[in-house]
């Protein structure tokens, strides 16, 4: 036993070896939980954006357009905020088992802590409407952000397989026909005679909504079915209000 710690003894004095100094483990102690709450806080971001996406989107219209359910929803899945999330729950675990009791705690048990954590806040985000902000703020900044993910825009953008969006911007038209311009600013002939209107909304100038039907021609579509833009919009607005 005395040679074992002559010998630890020996090569410390040779190498020269300093202990390093309490601050340090502090320091570091600390940097690790930042690290792993920053990566919390970014997996809530990142599930509020899950969220926000998967119910802008109508799961309902796959008969329409002769999709199955399911290949619905493997298209229409938020790929990307599911990678940055499995990503920085990843990170989160890595530095949650380099703390100073973190090796106490089994995987599956930092893995579900910080995922609920992040679930619970992710949903507060939504609900307080800082996830639509940040989809805006990456539409309007981050150049080809609406090729990466699958957007309510991006699913009714479809005339020719019979979804179409836009906004009202002519009324006076015979047979309750009316203009429409959609998300990419083209101008629509819409056919109303016998549509259905969802919602409890009615045509107006200025109102923002989603149309399934036919397409005619380049430019004319024969509507059957209309929703208001953003979902419940019939219940408390009506007219042209919309977002």
């Amino acid at each position: 036993m005395k040679n074992i710690s002559n010998e630890v003894l020996k090569k410390i004095k040779d190498n020269n070896i300093k202990p390093k100094p309490r601050w340090y483990f502090i320091t570091k102690n600390y940097f690790i939980w930042s690290i792993f709450g920053i990566s919390i806080i970014l997996g809530s971001f990142a599930f509020s954006m899950i969220l926000f996406i998967i119910k802008q989107l109508d799961w309902d219209i796959h008969h329409y357009i002769g999709e199955s359910f399911l290949k619905t929803v493997f298209i229409s899945l938020p790929y990307l905020w599911l990678i940055f999330l499995i990503l920085f729950i990843g990170v989160a675990y890595y530095n949650f088992i380099h703390t100073k009791r973190g090796y106490r705690f089994k995987f599956i048990s930092i893995l579900l802590i910080s995922l609920i954590i992040s679930i619970i806040l992710g949903t507060g985000l939504y609900f307080n409407g800082f996830s639509e902000r940040l989809e805006n703020v990456f539409l309007e900044k981050i150049p080809y952000y609406s090729r990466l993910v699958y957007s309510c825009e991006k699913q009714w953008m479809q005339p020719k397989r019979g979804l179409l969006a836009g906004t009202i911007i002519e009324t006076e038209l015979p047979e309750n026909n009316f203009m429409l311009m959609d998300l990419n600013n083209n101008r629509w002939k819409i056919e109303a005679s016998k549509v259905t209107w969802k919602g409890k909304i009615t045509p107006a100038t200025g109102l923002k909504i989603k149309l399934i039907g036919k397409l005619i021609d380049g430019n004319s579509f024969k509507a059957m079915e209309i929703r208001p833009w953003q979902k419940g919009q019939g219940r408390f607005m009506m007219g042209g209000n919309n977002r």
